[in-house]
């Protein structure tokens, strides 16, 4: 790898939040260890569409079309985490909240990546006393889901097809099935799952799918007009107590026909107030527990 263009620039980090300063003023967030990730695991998911999409290898082109839009969701869950002019997010106060002090709000226009209708993003960042790969390894396996989805409780979980796109074991996008506890051979819902980790960072992010949508990309369909919700994680070291803390960004997005860039209808916000608390709590149980990792 060659280096041809390095930017030295101030920054003022008066304003970042208490809970990331230890892992952003010390350089790890944005230094050059993590831009040098950063283009390693592009260049990872890259190859891996190319070279499923290889005639030559007599591959699915069902399963490449699948890590394409694998790799839309991606995209609009890092803009959804993002803040620019363009993205700006609302503070709010959850004071009554367990280990989240405070969370953020943005409005996502229709048709904004892919997303179907107004929606809106929330997201908040905790502290939990557990290594990055240890909650990784929690939210990623379809086994444990239950224990911190909200929308899953009670439910069996099912991973139908896993696609390998990285070098790092456990970097896979997969195809989740929630089955119906009163009848086993009913899905309730399809979700489409992207786990993956480097040295510096990991995610888990998810959309539900149509089961349709699903079947029609993996009979070598188009994936451009499937629309992408995305929902998930980021996790990460929390820069002071080496391996033994990590910071997780929870991030959760709901359509909502009345919202609206000047407007949050309450019960919206009230609800994913909810399950980002109620999520938090479980993540937090799940991972410090250990009689709940089996």
């Amino acid at each position: 790898m060659c280096v041809t263009w390095v930017e030295h620039c101030e920054v003022d980090n008066s304003s970042v939040p208490e809970v990331c300063r230890y892992f952003v003023t010390p350089g790890h967030a944005y230094g050059a260890k993590q831009w040098l990730n950063t283009l390693v695991r592009q260049h990872e998911r890259l190859t891996h569409i190319r070279v499923r999409r290889d005639p030559k290898l007599q591959l699915s082109t069902g399963e490449a079309n699948l890590l394409i839009l694998a790799d839309q969701m991606m995209r609009n869950f890092w803009r959804n985490m993002s803040f620019s002019r363009k993205n700006r997010w609302m503070l709010v106060s959850l004071s009554d909240a367990e280990n989240i002090h405070k969370a953020i709000i943005r409005f996502v226009k229709e048709k904004e990546g892919r997303c179907p209708g107004p929606a809106l993003v929330m997201a908040a960042t905790i502290r939990i006393s557990a290594s990055a790969r240890r909650i990784f390894n929690f939210l990623q396996d379809e086994n444990s889901r239950s224990k911190w989805d909200i929308l899953s409780h009670g439910h069996v979980v099912q991973q139908t097809r896993s696609i390998s796109n990285g070098c790092v074991p456990g970097n896979h996008v997969s195809i989740l099935e929630v089955k119906s506890p009163e009848d086993p051979d009913r899905t309730v819902k399809t979700l489409l799952q992207e786990s993956f980790s480097t040295s510096a960072c990991s995610y888990v992010t998810f959309a539900p799918v149509e089961a349709s949508s699903i079947n029609m990309i993996l009979n070598g369909g188009d994936s451009d007009n499937v629309p992408v919700m995305p929902s998930g994680f980021s996790i990460l070291p929390d820069g002071l107590t080496g391996d033994e803390v990590s910071l997780v960004t929870i991030i959760f997005q709901i359509l909502d026909s009345a919202a609206s860039p000047m407007c949050f209808p309450a019960h919206s916000v009230y609800n994913m107030y909810k399950v980002i608390t109620e999520t938090a709590k479980a993540i937090t149980a799940g991972v410090v527990d250990p009689y709940n990792m089996g």
